[in-house]
């Protein structure tokens, strides 16, 4: 087994971080309009042909219920497991395609841990020639060292890996996820539908109004495939023909009983698409953000989704009907994201009594008063483009990812405060590794305290404030924009960890 630095990358291996910034905004333009309402008469269900776009070789099916991923559970302690990465053939939406996936599912198996277990994961990498690979464990309080979280590595073709993450007794119980994080291949691997659920029990499964609930997952991802079934390179991949999927099903059907209440936990696996979700009818309440138990539920409209993130939230159901799941419109410019349907809810059946919602949750570390010990300011900026269409990037502090470069060094122990500034017109997702955070303020305006995170959308020309404490351990991890085409192509920095 052999593990090859970034800084070591064999001769001809291609990044997607070539794509120039010109291209790129070009490129969220045509996606911006988004797959439109899945219906009765939508084209794909139908298997007709939109305009200019070529008849794929078999239709999408629409409309089946939910089915959820193979689930991998941990026990005795221990969960040991294999990961094989393959550019090969998967199902999506009742089709057969090929994509770069994990042991052929897309999205991946669900992995379920519990506090205080080892997870052993094998990872193997049979992607194609001069493709290298890797696994981050996003959002996991685990060590970035070694065998633990450390997406530094790079596994090559042919070449195998095993990770071993030893979960704090502590360790907050909710929903995360895997994917890969090589820098300059994560946008095209997660795009292919590289990522899976990671469950960690305890926590809210056992509070009261909770505990015994119907327990949904719910994983989003958007990708295209050409006519023949193979996902596109993402610099091919347009608005016309994205499929906008849920469990790698296009408009599932969730089936509730009217007064039911279930738990849905949404992981946004997207490479870069935000979510505006919202539920037809009903309210979303939210208990979780992050793998996070909040204090209290905060009830919403609606629930904006970087890529990245994820919530839990109960769901009440009204009288009989049909719902529909969607995402509403968001953004400006090339940002904007479109109105879609994501799955329909179909609430019949014998009516069961509506329970309350819980009035308390979990308490948390709130970080609101405490005395930092140091504090930083971090800039998200890009370089005005230049005579080639090569010469933009993204940037932090003005500098693109180096591997070789330490950006931050910190304390092991310390609470740090960090104000992350956007210099830019685009919304850019914050995510750090390894240690969760509070935002503590929005531009400048403190915000109410309801739970730690991990990824935090930065307005245009705005910033959010947070306070963490780099607990437990020491080792150098990455912070980034979560928009995997920003990452690759420079906006990442690395943060050690020193005794």
């Amino acid at each position: 087994m052999h593990v090859r630095p970034e800084a070591l990358r064999p001769p001809g291996h291609r990044s997607t971080a070539s794509v120039s910034r010109r291209r790129f905004l070009g490129l969220a333009a045509g996606t911006a309009a988004g797959l439109g309402v899945v219906g009765a008469a939508d084209p794909w269900r139908a298997g007709a042909r939109q305009p200019g776009v070529p008849s794929p070789a078999a239709p999408f099916a629409a409309g089946l219920d939910l089915a959820e991923p193979p689930v991998r559970s941990s026990g005795g302690g221990m969960l040991e497991t294999r990961l094989d990465a393959r550019f090969g053939p998967t199902t999506v939406a009742g089709r057969p395609v090929t994509a770069r996936v994990y042991e052929g599912s897309f999205p991946g198996p669900t992995l379920r841990v519990k506090p205080g277990d080892t997870l052993r994961v094998g990872l193997a990498n049979g992607l194609p020639a001069g493709e290298g690979t890797n696994l981050h464990t996003h959002g996991f309080h685990v060590s970035p060292r070694d065998h633990g979280d450390n997406v530094l590595l790079h596994v090559m073709p042919g070449e195998a890996f095993d990770h071993e993450y030893a979960i704090p007794a502590d360790h907050p119980a909710g929903l995360y996820w895997y994917h890969p994080h090589l820098h300059g291949d994560s946008n095209q691997q997660v795009n292919n539908g590289m990522a899976g659920a990671l469950i960690v029990g305890g926590g809210l499964d056992e509070s009261p109004g909770i505990a015994g609930l119907e327990d949904r997952l719910l994983v989003l991802q958007a990708t295209e495939f050409g006519p023949e079934g193979a996902v596109l390179p993402t610099g091919k991949q347009s608005n016309d023909t994205w499929l906008r999927l849920v469990n790698g099903q296009l408009n599932p059907t969730i089936r509730v009983r009217p007064g039911e209440t279930q738990r849905w936990r949404i992981l946004n696996a997207t490479s870069g698409t935000v979510y505006n979700l919202a539920l037809a009818g009903h309210s979303l309440h939210q208990v979780a953000k992050d793998g996070n138990p909040f204090g209290a539920v905060w009830t919403r409209d609606r629930i904006l989704l970087a890529p990245g993130e994820r919530v839990e939230v109960l769901v009440q159901a009204a009288d009989a009907g049909t719902f529909e799941l969607r995402t509403l419109p968001w953004g400006e410019g090339f940002q904007a994201m479109p109105d879609a349907i994501l799955a329909t809810v179909v609430v019949a059946g014998d009516p069961v009594a509506l329970a309350p919602l819980p009035t308390t949750l979990l308490p948390f570390d709130d970080l609101g008063a405490a005395r930092p010990d140091n504090r930083r300011v971090l800039t998200f900026g890009v370089t005005p483009d230049g005579p080639t269409t090569e010469q933009s990037h993204y940037l932090v502090d003005g500098r693109t990812f180096a591997m070789d470069r330490v950006d931050q060094t910190v304390r092991l122990g310390a609470l740090e405060e960090w104000e992350v500034r956007n210099a830019t017109d685009e919304w850019h997702p914050f995510h750090i590794h390894v240690n969760d955070y509070q935002v503590v303020a929005v531009n400048g305006e403190p915000v109410p305290a309801r739970g730690h995170e991990d990824t935090t959308l930065v307005p245009p020309m705005g910033s959010i404030t947070m306070r963490t404490r780099f607990r437990d351990f020491t080792g150098k991890f990455v912070y980034h924009c979560h928009l995997l085409f920003h990452e690759d192509d420079g906006m990442m920095g690395i943060v050690e960890v020193v005794p």
